[in-house]
């Protein structure tokens, strides 16, 4: 939390950025749901996983696309698209063992 939440709120400063709206927009989809999972199950549970690979799965695949046909630069944009793109990839590795837990039936809320 104390390093998904910044990065993805980094992208509201991305909204006239190369890649437009859809940035912030896919962080903020994969964020939102997850204050209302965390109120339903009184606690931060593996439900709070899903939004991340709904939204967060696509947001990455185009960050990793731009950043590759980009060139390197020390832009803003770029390196906060980075920042996100690294963040939201190693969050989304561990989504998917949280997803597939829940999915199991371990929906204990911590």
């Amino acid at each position: 939390m104390l390093v998904l939440a910044p990065a993805n709120f980094l992208t509201l400063a991305l909204v006239d950025g190369p890649l437009g709206l859809i940035v912030p927009f896919l962080s903020m989809l994969g964020f939102i749901p997850n204050l209302g999972i965390a109120w339903v199950q009184n606690g931060f549970s593996a439900a709070m996983a899903l939004p991340h690979l709904v939204f967060w799965a696509p947001q990455v695949a185009i960050l990793g696309n731009y950043l590759i046909q980009a060139p390197t630069n020390a832009s803003f944009p770029y390196i906060a698209y980075a920042i996100v793109f690294v963040v939201n990839t190693i969050s989304l590795l561990f989504d998917v063992r949280e997803t597939t837990k829940w999915f199991g039936g371990q929906k204990n809320v911590a």
